[in-house]
This record gives structure tokens, C-alpha cells and sequence, in this order.
């Protein structure tokens, strides 16, 4: 993948153009195209459709000689509704009201960015092809989320779900990021270098060209309809998924996938997060540990503290050593 496309790619206005591509490539729940007044109404009472793809008013990149509908989205709404979340100061939200509160129906991109888009499309298709060819060698193939250097928990949960199926896709998100997120580049290299060590043909890393919104649950619930179009068999919604500033509660993703379910073709499972289980001395699935709950004493494993560790290439010892000894041989800082 050119480097430089990436690059152009997490410039913020470019997103609208991603939204675009994935819309017009069919893997945004119920969208044909950017929503109007009308359509975001019944997507705010229904978390089960996701994330509503809407078009500012303004873009550079966006010509609206056509324009059919103006209109406005309330900034409450956006953090009720959309976010599900009453911290007004929650910056993913504020985010996404980055260029006003005014939407429309009918904007095109200009014709200079056509061959971005296209490959936007491409890429997403190659994976899709490449989703294809697993399953026709009968392979049950299931895509793992993730947006973070992967330590022991990650692993625990990669191998729950290579219980279930036949081939694990490392499937980030790859698209404009907040501060704090591992770069792209890096996380590729990362992720390679530990499939590499351990896992060989049962696992792969193959992005998705998406957005991130950062918006809790009913982002677990679009990340579930993208997975369901690329065709994957198996898609896992973890704990505090697509959650940030620790304003979700942990729990609340899992449980709103448990609830809606049954609203997708894609087999959706759900984990409870991985721990350290003080009791038995190793890194288990929340209500998986086979000892005695009485017993069982779990450790969370911060990805926050594991950053800071290899942000002052220090130790951290819920992840494996040769990676965090690669990561520290890097030159250049790997966070965005």
C-alpha cells in the first residue's frame, strides 16, 4: 500500500471522502448515500444500525452545485443520541461536529479526488477477494478489531477465537486517528512481527480503509455491519470497544452486541476482556477461568500503562518481551 495515499488519507476533511467510498461500496448499514433529515431520524432510535454517515456543509473536497436538502442536527442529539453520552466535553464527539452542525444531501466529491476513492475501493475489495479465498478453502474466518499495540490479553483473545474458527484477520480500522492512537505503519509492522513468532498461516493482518468515531457501543454495532459486508463469518465485539477517554462504561458494548444480535447475518461474539487471573496464574476470558469465581482474583490489563511503558522503552510485563525489544528498537515514535 503506498505510503503516501495513507498519509493523504488522515488528513480530517479526507474522511468524508472514506464514508463515501465505503457508502458507495456497500458496507455502511442502510446508506446508498450520505443521509438526509429524514433517515438520520430513524437511525438515532435504532442504535443496531450504527453510525449515521451525514455531509457537512463546506468541505473543500465536496462540490454541492446539487445539493436536494439542507439541514441541522442538534449538538445534543450528536451526544445523546449518536454518542450516547452526557460528557459535553468528550472531544470524539465535538469531532464530529468539526465543521458545524449543518448537513446536506446531494454533495459529490470533486473530480480530482475520483482516483482516491477508487482506491479506497480497491483496497477494500482486495480484502474482501482475499476474505473469499479463505472460505473457499473451507476455512470459518473471523476478524479481529484492534487499534493498539497487542500484549497478552490481545493474544488470549486471538486465540479464543481461533477456537471458533479456522483463520484470525487482524482488521484494524485504519483512517484519520486521535492523539494517542498507534500509527498505522508501525502497527502493521508490529502485528506482522508477532504473527510471524507465533501464529504463521492461522493468522494474517488486513486492514479495513474506515472510519474510527469513537462513539461506544453503537460503533460496535457499524464496526459488526462492515465486518458482515466483507464477508467475514465471525466478527468479535470486545470490552470498551471503539470507547476512548474512559467514557463509556467497559461493559456497555458487549452487552448492546448480546442484545442486537440477532439483527446481523455475521456471527457476532462477544468477550468480556482479557485478564490476568491472580489465582491461577495466567491470562484468561472473563468467565472463562475453569477455578472457582470465589477464588479467582483478575488483574486488568491497562493498554494505557502498557503505552507509557513502551512510550519510555520500559518493560511491560503483560506483554510479550521480543515485541516490546522490537518496538524499542524503532527509531521513531510510534504513536500518532
Amino acid at each position: 500500500m503506498q505510503t503516501f495515499k495513507i498519509v493523504y488519507l488522515f488528513e480530517n476533511e479526507k474522511r468524508y471522502l472514506i464514508d463515501y467510498a465505503n457508502i458507495k461500496q456497500g458496507l455502511i448499514s442502510d446508506q446508498k448515500d450520505f443521509l438526509g433529515k429524514k433517515d438520520v431520524k430513524k437511525n438515532l432510535k435504532d442504535i443496531s444500525r450504527g453510525i449515521p454517515f451525514v455531509l457537512p456543509i463546506g468541505l473543500k473536497c465536496f462540490n454541492y452545485n446539487n445539493v436536494k436538502e439542507i439541514f441541522r442536527i442538534d449538538t445534543k442529539k450528536v451526544f445523546g443520541d449518536i454518542f450516547r453520552i452526557n460528557n459535553f466535553n468528550y472531544k470524539p464527539a465535538w469531532s464530529f461536529l468539526e465543521y458545524g452542525n449543518f448537513f446536506c444531501v446531494g454533495g459529490k466529491p470533486k473530480k480530482k479526488y475520483d482516483k482516491l476513492i477508487s482506491f479506497i475501493i480497491d483496497h477494500n475489495n482486495k480484502l474482501k477477494d482475499y476474505i473469499k479465498k479463505l472460505q473457499e478453502k473451507k476455512m470459518i474466518v473471523a476478524a479481529f478489531q484492534t487499534r493498539n499495540i497487542p500484549h497478552l490479553g490481545h493474544e488470549e483473545i486471538i486465540k479464543h477465537l481461533l477456537k471458533k474458527s479456522d483463520h484470525v484477520v487482524i482488521n484494524p480500522v485504519i483512517g484519520p486517528k486521535k492523539k494517542g492512537d498507534i500509527n498505522y505503519f508501525f502497527l502493521k509492522k508490529i502485528y506482522n512481527f508477532l504473527i510471524n513468532k507465533k501464529y504463521k498461516n492461522n493468522v494474517s493482518y488486513f486492514p479495513v480503509i474506515a472510519n474510527m468515531f469513537y462513539a461506544g457501543p453503537r460503533e460496535a454495532m457499524h464496526h459488526t455491519f462492515i465486518r458482515q459486508n466483507l464477508g467475514f463469518d465471525i466478527f468479535c465485539v470486545g470490552r470498551d470497544h471503539a470507547g476512548a477517554e474512559f467514557a463509556y462504561n467497559p461493559n456497555l458494548s458487549i452487552k448492546t452486541a448480546l442484545k442486537y444480535r440477532k439483527n446481523f447475518r455475521i456471527n457476532l461474539i462477544a468477550t468480556n476482556g482479557a485478564y490476568y487471573c491472580k489465582y491461577c496464574k495466567k491470562i484468561v476470558i472473563k468467565g472463562s477461568c475453569k477455578k472457582s469465581k470465589i477464588f479467582c482474583n483478575l488483574q486488568n490489563i491497562s493498554g494505557t500503562d502498557f503505552r507509557k511503558k513502551i512510550s519510555k522503552k520500559k518493560f511491560f510485563k503483560f506483554a510479550d518481551k521480543d515485541i516490546q525489544t522490537y518496538m524499542h528498537g524503532l527509531k521513531k515514535n510510534i504513536f500518532v
